[in-house]
């Protein structure tokens, strides 16, 4: 009589060698995980100090500083700082949000961060030199404060 199948110990010894495979895999993807949490989160950060620019350049030259029209979201430049929220830095489209519910995610931690507090501070040197310096509050990642 010829059987087909395997045996249990066929089966065990495969079972050990995926065991064997998966310990070695593991410690590679985790590591990959990681690493694109971090590129991601360094972008996140550069983005940010971009949109953070492109915000003071849009109250300075640009129409958001009109409360008839951005209401609460318009901007107000004192002196040379002004003053936003991620989230609505979001909402206005000069930052993107993650996921579906228009809101800055922390990719190292998938925790919103709405409402880090940025204070932006445009510097002109005596070459006319236009520099931005963008602080955040204790709500900010740590390289935002």
């Amino acid at each position: 009589m010829n059987k087909k199948g395997f045996t249990l110990i066929e089966l065990l010894a495969i079972i050990v060698v995926i065991a064997i495979i998966a310990v070695i895999v593991a410690p590679s993807v985790i590591s990959l995980f990681d690493t694109s949490k971090d590129k991601s989160y360094d972008i996140l950060m550069n983005d940010i100090k971009i949109a953070g620019e492109n915000y003071y350049q849009e109250c300075e030259y640009g129409d958001l500083s009109d409360a008839s029209k951005y209401g609460d979201m318009a901007c107000r430049i004192n002196g040379n700082t002004t003053t936003v929220s991620l989230g609505n830095l979001a909402k206005l489209g000069i930052l993107k949000s993650s996921g579906n519910n228009n809101s800055v995610i922390n990719p190292k931690t998938n925790e919103s961060i709405d409402n880090c507090e940025l204070t932006i501070k445009k510097n002109v040197d005596e070459n006319i030199k236009v520099t931005y310096k963008i602080i955040g509050n204790n709500n900010c990642p740590e390289e935002l404060q």
